[in-house]
């Protein structure tokens, strides 16, 4: 990557229009929601500091913040204090342990999501966390972030295509044509309307036409912490950061379950007490020569058991299970032509697909 052209700031015009087209989104909010029932969840990252930052420009405030965090030095903590601190916003922690993120959320989770994917998962329990604690303090609307990452390319996956600047943007407005999150499922469950400005019609319609790589993607000094040292390195959405001075401007992208602490769970050593490796390694065999299933982790084996236990077996509510050897290359069960699984995660979810990879083949 050019250094001269990656650290070329965005115009000011461009600044200008993401600015007003995200308060124009906010708008929106004014006419829908009651100030005393409406919430944030508050992760201290990028997208969720720009909309405080708006919303502060549109005079719209929010009676709590909601952060998740999973023990005691979560990413997200120190941003999302010094951002509620900001805006005179009162702060709700959520401090759970790993156990209590597990026991508490994740059976009514996988049931919600009709998945065992371990990274929707992950994700998905800490908003389950903060949703029950937004309905417990009587919220009707809660604020999220949704929707960014897909517009300026927030992913690290997005960062290719330098040389191919029209493909880029093409699989970009393919990927936000289609998008889905879990989030709204989520809010539903517990009787609450969630808002995402970033998704809103008008801001979607302007990011699509206007915006293009070079908004998006670039080099910048980038902080891991909140008063740590910058280090130069790739990161997405520059427009979006540029467009608002926040704590979280040049914060590096943590995911959901990297910012709350919840990636914790992910690792095989969080159960070995549950389940010994050699425990691991049978069931895993079993699983694939009976049933056809890709098992890849002990937390993948973990979110199956209780995916069984809320279906009664290998049930899907809407989608059939194929005889071994067809469908998702992961879980059997029909995939059409997603290349991603959203029941087991697997990806690349075509056999064929996974086959050339080195990955399954079509046994």
């Amino acid at each position: 990557m050019n250094n001269d052209q990656s650290c070329k700031r965005s115009s000011d015009d461009a600044v200008k229009k993401c600015r007003l087209h995200l308060c124009e989104s906010l708008k929106i909010l004014l006419d829908k929601t009651n100030p005393d029932e409406r919430a944030i969840i508050l992760s201290g990252g990028v997208d969720t500091c720009a909309i405080l930052e708006a919303a502060a420009l549109m005079e719209i405030s929010f009676a709590v913040a909601i952060t998740v965090v999973i023990g005691d030095d979560a990413p997200d903590e120190a941003f999302s204090k010094f951002a509620a601190s900001k805006h005179n916003i009162e702060h709700c922690i959520i401090r759970l342990t790993a156990e209590d993120l597990v026991e508490r959320y994740l059976p009514q989770t996988v049931k919600l999501l009709h998945t065992w994917d371990g990274m929707t998962l992950r994700n998905s329990l800490v908003i389950s966390a903060a949703f029950q604690e937004a309905k417990r303090r009587g919220m009707s609307h809660v604020i999220v972030g949704d929707g960014a990452d897909e517009l300026f390319g927030g992913y690290s996956f997005m960062w290719g295509c330098e040389d191919d600047v029209s493909l880029w943007k093409k699989k970009r407005d393919d990927m936000c044509n289609k998008w889905t999150f879990a989030t709204s499922q989520l809010a539903d469950s517990y009787g609450i309307k969630e808002y995402a400005p970033y998704m809103e019609e008008q801001f979607v319609s302007w990011a699509l036409e206007n915006t293009t790589r070079e908004d998006c993607i670039g080099e910048r000094p980038i902080k891991l912490v909140l008063k740590g040292e910058s280090i130069m390195h790739a990161v997405g959405k520059v427009l979006l950061r540029e467009a608002f001075e926040t704590c979280a401007s040049w914060r590096r992208k943590d995911p959901i379950e990297v910012g709350s602490g919840a990636t914790i769970i992910s690792g095989d050593d969080y159960w070995a007490d549950k389940l010994t490796d050699e425990e691991f390694r049978i069931e895993q065999e079993e699983l694939k020569e009976k049933e056809g299933l890709i098992i890849r982790s002990k937390e993948h084996l973990i979110n199956l058991r209780s995916y069984m236990d809320v279906f009664g077996g290998l049930f899907h509510p809407k989608k059939k299970r194929m005889p071994i050897g067809q469908g998702c290359a992961g879980c059997c069960f029909e995939v059409g032509q997603e290349n991603f699984c959203h029941i087991c995660g697997a990806w690349p979810a075509q056999r064929k697909k996974l086959s050339a990879e080195g990955g399954e083949d079509d046994k």
